[in-house]
């Protein structure tokens, strides 16, 4: 188990020593530092410069949880930073979108718990550097782990679920609720016959692709009010004609529906971090177009898009793979190359014999780099 640097303040000793008890239960590789005065939390963040994770309760006397996050943006940005409170419709009141990473909310469980700790330490082990990870917790527009998404999360995670339930969840979002049938009546995606089922279309699409739909369409609710319906619309069109291309590629070269889900969500996945970019935060990317072959220096819309799936609880794999979409691994893998194979044709416009050579100088399958020449996104 990964270890892990995590500080609490909270004013009452009583809640702050309960904290502390079962975090030790439940993760004991972690260090654990409790603090219930605003000062010496500050004199533990000084000294403790490779902090993981601070939680702060909302409300304190002469200071809330909120001062001390923002705060914690300007004096170390590099943990992950949380809300402990008891009202759940703080969302509406915050003054600024890159405050928060999520919420824990009173009373959490110990299932909760767990949940957050395991996002943090996956992040940590993630191929970040440190000053690309104090970049990314500074980001200037961060989306807030929507409440219903994790709902959602939760319940697919439990495999204690039924088509009926999962369509009653995400039918509370009517924006969502028409995405998912657009796309399960698509017959680019291979879906014969119309549905105006909610239930049949999440039959259809499968939990995978629900929680790459679900999440997409949350980020872009998140920005809904600073960015024009026509730029979300034409960004989410060219991630959903990516996404559709990958897992019809997939399809292509014989990968299982399994593979297929995995890569389409992998694709619609990495626009969020575009999303992010267009609504203000500074456009660093650096990707070149080219056979690249070693991670670009600096933050890129990639790390950005990662960064947030992680905390919203999407997992290890899927997020490795949107750090590397633009790359070829050594050694390669089918997954990584069928991502990188798309993306070079459709954005990049390779010739097939370039590609071709690319994929045969980085190991590539040859299943894969023959299906080059006979497959079409259109």
């Amino acid at each position: 188990m990964n270890t892990m640097t995590i500080v609490l303040l909270d004013d009452e000793l009583f809640l702050l020593k309960a904290l502390q008890r079962t975090i030790n239960r439940i993760y004991p590789s972690a260090q654990v530092i409790s603090v219930n005065e605003v000062d010496q939390f500050w004199e533990v963040l000084k000294k403790n410069k490779n902090v993981d994770l601070v939680i702060s309760d909302y409300l304190m006397p002469h200071v809330n949880g909120l001062d001390v996050l923002e705060r914690c943006v300007v004096e170390n940005p590099y943990p992950v930073r949380v809300l402990l409170t008891g009202d759940t419709t703080l969302t509406t009141k915050l003054r600024s979108s890159n405050v928060v990473h999520t919420y824990l909310a009173k009373p959490f469980n110990q299932e909760d718990l767990t949940l957050l700790f395991n996002n943090v330490a996956e992040l940590k082990s993630l191929p970040f550097s440190h000053a690309i990870r104090r970049e990314l917790g500074g980001m200037s527009s961060f989306p807030v782990y929507p409440l219903l998404l994790k709902q959602l999360n939760k319940l697919i995670d439990s495999g204690d679920f039924d088509l009926a339930k999962v369509s009653a969840l995400v039918s509370k979002e009517p924006i969502v609720v028409a995405k998912l049938l657009q796309l399960a009546n698509s017959a680019y995606l291979g879906f014969k016959g119309k549905t105006s089922s909610i239930e049949e279309a999440v039959s259809r699409l499968g939990t995978t692709i629900l929680l790459s739909i679900t999440t997409s369409l949350f980020v872009v609710k998140n920005f809904q009010a600073s960015i024009t319906p026509a730029e979300h619309e034409q960004l989410l069109s060219v991630a959903t004609k990516y996404a559709s291309c990958v897992k019809k590629f997939a399809k292509h070269v014989g990968m299982k529906q399994k593979e297929q889900a995995l890569l389409f969500s992998v694709a619609l996945l990495s626009f969020v971090g575009k999303l992010i970019l267009l609504e203000g935060h500074k456009d660093q990317e650096t990707t070149s177009g080219k056979c690249v072959t070693q991670e670009q220096q600096g933050i890129n819309y990639l790390h950005i898009s990662a960064y947030v799936m992680k905390l919203w609880g999407h997992s290890t794999q899927i997020c490795s793979l949107i750090m590397n979409l633009n790359t070829l691994q050594t050694p390669s893998n089918d997954l990584n190359a069928s991502l990188f194979i798309v993306q070079q044709k459709l954005f990049n416009h390779q010739t097939n014999q370039s590609l071709i050579e690319c994929c045969q100088h980085h190991g590539v399958s040859s299943s894969l780099y023959e299906a080059i020449g006979t497959f079409s996104c259109e």
